[in-house]
């Protein structure tokens, strides 16, 4: 659609621009080859046509949509009309130069009240034109019924020659038309008072349009009034005749110049504002601080702000608009915003793009979230379950297994004595021995499923582990008061697996375990003096000491440098 569109905007423009070139010097080049003398105000004049049909050529370029470029260009066209018709050597052509000066008018109060689309919309608008018309066209075709032109010239349209009647006609002429300008230049002003901020900003150039209107009034009621003509305000009107078009322009850009600015709507959210901030960065880039961002709820057919509160889609004619905001084809909100930002398509179709990004990511990050928070929930209830089982596990060898044993190591003890055979009673000592190896390699394993001594708190378990260690091992236990469960028992895993390593592989002399709570956090670390190289790649010991760490969100870290010895850190969540 739009190739197609820009196609057909080409056409008429690749015609247009070489006789706007040429409307725009043949004034300015006729001027010059005249024998008078040639004024700067004469020049500015002149150069009001050549302003008009360039700026509007551009606009209609860069804007095919709307009707301000063309509307522009046809200001041009007619105001340079005059000068072009007045050089015809025709009775004909001199007449319709003194029938068209004023008509540039009419396409300039359109382009002034349909700013910035070109379209006329309320009924006093089409009044204001409709005078205009009636004054420049209908009472300057009347006034020439009855004009007598100067000795030379022949006046085409001349019905009954009448000084007084063509007098007459043209001071109520010139009445109607400053008065139907006060009217346009006070539609124009309520306006841009009474509308808010962003319309404001697009009114802008309408204000400059108004003022040269208003300087007009002034200089046709001074005329009218007094009969003469203040020349110092020609060179003023046409001054402000040429920057005019130079505004209406700039309004047009500025809002692709906004456009282009959207690179600091992306940098913003990228940086997340969260949802709560997005409708307010949303509402930052297109400059209406009364944006609402709606966000669409299938489930429920209403959309909701971020608090959570219901949200109505604006009616046509309240002054708010709604632009959708959809992903994928799949409608996920809405912009609720002033109904001034209609008339910047391009503008809102970047932003909603942008929301619908932004949108799209927060959905993503808060699945992704509740995915971790599921996973995480999931590791803790698997250290939880395996806990409970080693709990049991240790119970039953305890209670069962164990307990037996003991009874046959008494039972052995005891028979061992009424032996009378030296053979059997050798036999009967060595099956005790390997029965007290069996029932001490059996407390081992029930110690490493779970720890008994844990029961009388953690300093405990870990002075039983230095006790039985292979390398002297010195204890630091700073909390005073007991960790949670989960936080001892994983602790405890720590320094035991941390102890065995030393033993299989450090060839270290002395070992240093400490263990402190700074009121948030609970850390164990152990170090020792040895060979140091340790990988936690290298085996499964370390790894599942890890995995039971970040199953309680806290965090092992391994330092071994060769030659300097290794340092297990494990950091805990552990509120007081």
């Amino acid at each position: 659609m739009r190739t197609r569109r820009f196609v057909g905007t080409r056409r008429p423009l690749l015609v247009l621009w070489p006789l706007g070139i040429a409307a725009a010097l043949a004034p300015l080049i006729l001027l010059f080859l005249r024998d008078e003398a040639v004024t700067a105000v004469a020049v500015v004049n002149r150069s009001v046509a050549g302003s008009f049909i360039a700026c509007g050529l551009i606009a209609w370029q860069r804007r095919p949509d709307s009707r301000t470029g063309p509307l522009m260009t046809l200001t041009g066209f007619l105001f340079s009309g005059e000068a072009l018709l007045s050089e015809i050597d025709s009775h004909v052509g001199y007449t319709l130069s003194q029938w068209v000066p004023n008509t540039w008018a009419i396409p300039f109060a359109v382009l002034m009240l349909g700013f910035p689309s070109g379209r006329l919309g309320a009924r006093i608008d089409r009044a204001i034109v409709g005078a205009f018309v009636f004054g420049t066209v209908v009472l300057q075709l009347t006034w020439l019924f009855f004009l007598r032109f100067p000795a030379g010239k022949e006046n085409a349209f001349l019905i009954s020659a009448d000084a007084g009647v063509a007098n007459a006609i043209d001071r109520f002429e010139s009445s109607w038309n400053a008065t139907t300008g006060l009217a346009l230049v006070s539609v124009c002003l309520f306006r841009w008072i009474r509308a808010a901020p962003p319309m404001r900003r697009l009114l802008l150039p309408t204000l400059a349009g108004a003022l040269t209107v208003l300087v007009l009034i002034i200089q046709v009621y001074y005329s009218v009034l007094t009969g003469e003509f203040i020349r110092s305000s020609q060179a003023i009107t046409s001054a402000l005749l040429v920057s005019v078009p130079l505004a209406f322009l700039l309004g047009m850009l500025r809002q692709q110049l906004a456009r282009a600015g959207m690179a600091d709507l992306v940098v913003t959210l990228h940086r997340a504002p969260g949802p709560e901030r997005l409708g307010d960065v949303l509402g930052n880039a297109l400059g209406d601080p009364s944006l609402v961002l709606a966000y669409w709820l299938p489930r429920f057919d209403a959309y909701v702000d971020a608090g959570g509160n219901p949200v109505a889609l604006p009616e046509p004619g309240s002054g708010r608009a709604a632009t959708l905001v959809e992903d994928d084809g799949r409608h996920i909100a809405a912009l609720v915003h002033d109904s001034a930002l209609t008339h910047q398509p391009e503008l809102l179709e970047v932003v909603s793009a942008a929301a619908g990004v932004a949108l799209e990511r927060e959905r993503l990050e808060a699945e992704l979230a509740a995915r971790v928070v599921e996973l995480q929930a999931s590791r803790e209830r698997i250290v939880a379950a395996g806990d409970a089982e080693r709990r049991r596990l240790e119970r039953n060898l305890h209670d069962g297994a164990q307990q037996r044993l003991v009874a046959m190591a008494l039972q052995l003890r005891l028979l061992q004595g009424q032996v009378g055979d030296p053979s059997a009673e050798q036999l009967v000592s060595a099956v005790s021995d390997q029965l007290a190896l069996s029932l001490s390699e059996l407390r081992e394993l029930a110690r490493g499923l779970h720890p008994a001594v844990l029961e009388h708190g953690l300093a405990a378990a870990l002075e039983s582990l230095a006790a039985r260690a292979t390398v002297a091992t010195t204890v630091s236990y700073e909390p005073r008061d007991r960790l949670p469960e989960p936080v001892e028992l994983a602790a405890y895993f720590v320094a035991s697996e941390a102890l065995a390593n030393v033993a299989k592989y450090a060839q270290a002399t002395s070992v240093r375990m400490r263990v402190w709570h700074d009121g948030r956090v609970a850390g164990i670390e152990v170090a020792d003096d040895g060979v140091g190289g340790a990988d936690d790649a290298d085996g499964s010991g370390l790894r599942g000491l890890a995995d039971r760490v970040e199953a309680l969100q806290g965090s092992l870290r391994i330092v071994s440098p060769a030659g300097v010895g290794t340092t297990v850190t494990a950091e805990l969540p552990c509120a007081s």
